[in-house]
């Protein structure tokens, strides 16, 4: 009789412990859900705030360069482009964001219009990117020939819309895989935008991110050591003034330019290797909060970009305080007229 209450208790014990166990497990797994879910809130919360200041700032960028006469440079012509294409990356990047996400792709819809739709999405995803390394390039190559050979005018600069013209058609044969590669599958009731592993990834790759940055690399190294370590002649005279002056504005721009660079290469180059991680299986589907983090990352590069030009270049500042300047006097000016006409409508009645 003894034995059978204690087996009994003993029973009890393990019955009252599993449910301890169950209900500590399931707390946990709620908190961690929770914890999950209010981390994708902050992101896609970060995710607006890049998009908002992507937005202000690179269309000031524009309006700058092109209302004032004195910007319209071969250097400042590319930024404006590079200007077009972030604006392009954030709104593509901002649609990607959004759309419910799944282990085999993209919620989408079906039919003609859906495959249509999914290819131009999903080759708009590599133009950008391809177009924005490739501008670096191009400024790289201006300057140079602005640093190195000063008095010989440099073929981008003597040819300027052909080689951005240039720049977006190499882009977009570029991307033409990922154009031939998409579509849209049907699994259950529902259908996904898919993009399978392209042929030529690895190749595409090297194309359209470690060729350019080794471009890019090698000229700044030149460019630098002309800058920097080379000393001018003529200390005291007029021309050397004016060499000196052109010197420190040639490394101000230069400076601005490889932060620009550096600033790429932490945005995409990250999410670049990750991408490749993923397609070859090295990374298991758990880890798609790291992925989202990674496309943040890279999203966040369009909204840094514009910013960095008005850090380092006094005269995109003085065009931005200019153009928010006369924005806020319209809007001031437009309420205390509106508020006159109401004074004025209340006294006459």
């Amino acid at each position: 009789m003894q034995r059978k209450t204690m087996n009994e208790l003993t029973h009890s014990k393990v019955l009252i412990s599993n449910k301890y166990i169950h209900f500590f497990s399931g707390n946990l797994t709620s908190i961690v859900e929770d914890t999950q879910s209010q981390f994708i809130w902050l992101i896609y919360s970060a995710c607006i705030i890049i998009f908002l200041t992507s937005l202000v700032g690179n269309l000031a960028i524009i309006h700058i360069i092109q209302k004032d006469n004195y910007m319209k440079t071969t250097t400042n012509y590319l930024i404006l482009n590079q200007a077009c294409c972030d604006l392009f990356i954030t709104i593509i990047e901002l649609i990607s964001m959004f759309l419910p996400f799944d282990h085999v792709g993209d919620r989408w819809f079906g039919g003609l219009l859906g495959l249509i739709t999914c290819k131009i999405f999903q080759v708009s995803a590599f133009i950008a990117p391809a177009f924005s390394i490739w501008v670096l390039v191009t400024i790289a190559i201006e300057r140079f020939y602005a640093v190195i050979r000063p008095l010989i005018s440099s073929p981008v600069s003597q040819h300027l819309k052909k080689t951005v013209l240039l720049l977006w058609a190499w882009s977009v044969a570029s991307s033409t895989e990922y154009l031939v590669s998409a579509k849209v599958v049907q699994i259950g009731e529902h259908y996904y935008c898919y993009l399978p592993i392209p042929k030529w990834f690895i190749l595409g790759t090297i194309l359209n991110t470690l060729l350019p940055l080794l471009v890019i690399t090698v000229l700044y190294i030149i460019v630098c050591h002309k800058l920097w370590l080379h000393k001018v002649p003529g200390e005291g005279t007029i021309q050397n003034h004016r060499q000196v002056k052109a010197k420190k504005t040639a490394k101000k721009v230069t400076v601005m330019m490889i932060t620009i660079v550096v600033l790429y290469v932490l945005s995409f180059v990250p999410f670049f290797v990750g991408s490749s991680l993923y397609h070859f299986n090295y990374v298991e589907d758990e880890s798609s909060l790291i992925f989202l983090c990674l496309f943040l990352v890279a999203f966040a590069y369009s909204g840094l970009n514009p910013y960095v030009y008005l850090t380092f270049n006094q005269k995109f500042r003085n065009g931005f305080k200019t153009l928010f300047g006369n924005c806020l006097r319209k809007i001031r000016f437009h309420n205390i007229f509106h508020f006159r006409s109401q004074s004025v409508e209340l006294q006459q009645t």
